[in-house]
């Protein structure tokens, strides 16, 4: 199965998205708080800054990928 870069990127940010809006979620079930409360504007800062992190794990997973197809050959 060929995997494009495009491909790897998405994949990852959706789980980085899921993640996103699921651990807000967790904390405030565990701690009995309102969900909407959890979400603030430290929250969306931190979501954000996190994301070129997703981008570099994205980028290595990739070369990860097309060092172990290459090995193969």
């Amino acid at each position: 199965m060929k995997r494009l870069y495009k491909t790897v990127v998405f994949e990852m940010s959706v789980y980085y998205g899921v993640l996103a809006i699921v651990m807000p979620l967790i904390y405030a079930v565990t701690n009995h708080i309102s969900f909407i409360s959890v979400f603030s504007l430290e929250w969306l800062a931190v979501t954000l800054f996190m994301y070129p992190i997703v981008l570099i794990l994205s980028m290595i997973r990739y070369s990860y990928y097309r060092m172990k197809k290459m090995s193969h050959f």
